[in-house]
């Protein structure tokens, strides 16, 4: 399993400020909604995929105590800075691991479970879950239902805006764009290389980076077998954090139990 973010830089620093639950943002009342069910099963909370502590830093403040998971050292870091009570990090590889405890409530948000590339790695992330929840305890993931124009195997070249951040530091806007995109509908995978541009106050170009992010697409009902496969029993599926029914291209939240 390799990221994007292992190599830590701008991928990391600008992570908060691109990813927010706005309105329109796939992670729109995604916090909300992970309380919520934390309020329903209690304490403690696993969160795989912990990264900058974007969910686990709220849920850690509401009370519960949390164990955060994640394979780059940069992202721990960037946790570790909010420092909150409650709020365990411990680095490792979210396919294969052992906490040696069970957990009431396990989280896998925005995508991370996407990070895995095979369909291996995939089950045994989910068995490693299901040996980790606690009787009546519940497990939730978070990844995009596939838009089928975006996995043929043609490569894109055109430019698909990423929208543009500020940087927490400089204040200086980033303008990120696709450069290229590659998808594999052989391994279900796409790869996309994003370019930043940071300008400053009067519009110069003072810093221009690439990143490259990979992800493995997963449909609805291949990921319900290996959900059961694993173990795993979905009680619900829904298309977005309001609670909606699935929907083509929209995410695929899935609520599970033991």
């Amino acid at each position: 399993m390799r990221t994007l973010y292992q190599k830590g830089g701008p991928a990391v620093d600008l992570y908060d400020v691109r990813i927010r639950g706005g309105p329109g943002s796939p992670v729109e009342g995604d916090v909300d909604f992970f309380l919520r069910h934390a309020r329903r099963t209690g304490g403690p909370v696993l969160e795989l995929g912990v990264g900058t502590g974007r969910v686990a830093v709220p849920l850690a403040r509401a009370g519960f105590e949390v164990v955060g998971l994640d394979l780059s050292p940069h992202m721990l870091a960037a946790a570790r800075r909010k420092a909150v009570p409650g709020l365990t990090l411990v680095r490792g590889n979210m396919a294969r691991f052992d906490l040696g405890r069970k957990f009431r409530l396990i989280l896998i948000p925005f995508r991370a479970f996407q990070h895995l590339k095979t369909p291996r790695e995939q089950r045994s992330c989910l068995e490693c879950v299901r040996r980790h929840l606690a009787p009546c305890g519940r497990f939730i993931v978070d990844l995009f239902d596939p838009r089928l124009e975006f996995c043929l195997p043609e490569r894109h070249r055109a430019r698909m805006t990423r929208g543009r951040v500020r940087h927490p530091e400089t204040g200086n806007s980033i303008r990120i764009h696709v450069e290229d995109r590659r998808n594999d509908p052989h391994t279900q995978t796409f790869s996309e290389r994003w370019i930043h541009e940071e300008r400053d106050a009067a519009g110069r170009v003072v810093r221009r980076w690439k990143d490259d992010l990979s992800l493995r697409w997963t449909y609805r009902f291949e990921m319900e077998y290996l959900l059961r496969l694993s173990g795993l029993e979905p009680i619900a599926c829904y298309g977005d954090f309001r609670g909606s029914r699935p929907r083509y291209g929209a995410e695929q939240i899935w609520v599970c139990e033991a």
